[in-house]
């Protein structure tokens, strides 16, 4: 079993597991109600989200197990979300996956948590590929994996039902032995 560490330092920002409070779920209801337009284009879990309190029950949740759920921390505020999670222990397969505020992209922010999580995958999780999956329409997430050194393998047709309907998924990878070549020098 994994120890995810409390906190991951990004420079400017870090990764956090925060503790399930109602100020917290206030914080991030406030950016979800916010941005309810901007975000729901491609997370269903907004059609849920729908008071503090439902953020307070998704908190809480997630912190019953440890796992690689984070929030992203930024000048002291919540501003987003990005995990790594083992989705298939027998094939060494993790996968990451993450938003954003609408009012913090473009900072390179998504770009350095996605660096943090797959180098913490690759040398403490025993996994040989990360892969990240979005809707094909998702052109700001697609160009973060890109921005990653991520492939893209191509499309799972139909493969993703949201709100009804089965869309068709891009899938990136990339593998330990390409995570290792561009971290050679570094």
């Amino acid at each position: 079993m994994t120890d995810f560490p409390k906190s991951i330092d990004c420079g400017d920002f870090r990764l956090e597991k925060i503790i399930p409070s109602f100020d917290n779920a206030r914080k991030i209801f406030e950016i979800v109600d916010s941005q309810r337009e901007f975000l729901s284009e491609f997370l269903d879990w907004v059609d849920v989200s729908n008071c503090p309190e439902d953020m307070y029950m998704h908190m809480h949740k997630v912190s019953q197990n440890d796992n690689g759920s984070y929030y992203i921390i930024y000048n002291g505020d919540i501003v987003g979300s990005a995990g790594v999670d083992i989705s298939s222990k027998k094939n060494k397969i993790a996968e990451i996956a993450y938003w954003l505020s609408r009012d913090y992209n473009g900072r390179g922010i998504m770009t350095r948590a996605v660096h943090a999580l797959e180098k913490f995958a690759f040398e403490n999780m025993g996994v040989n590929r990360i892969e990240i999956l979005m809707d094909v329409k998702n052109v700001r997430s697609a160009a973060v994996a890109k921005r990653c050194g991520y492939v893209c393998e191509g499309i799972r047709r139909q493969s993703y039902m949201f709100r009804g309907e089965l869309r068709d998924v891009f899938t990136y990878s990339k593998l330990k032995s390409e995570w290792e070549k561009e971290n050679k020098n570094a």
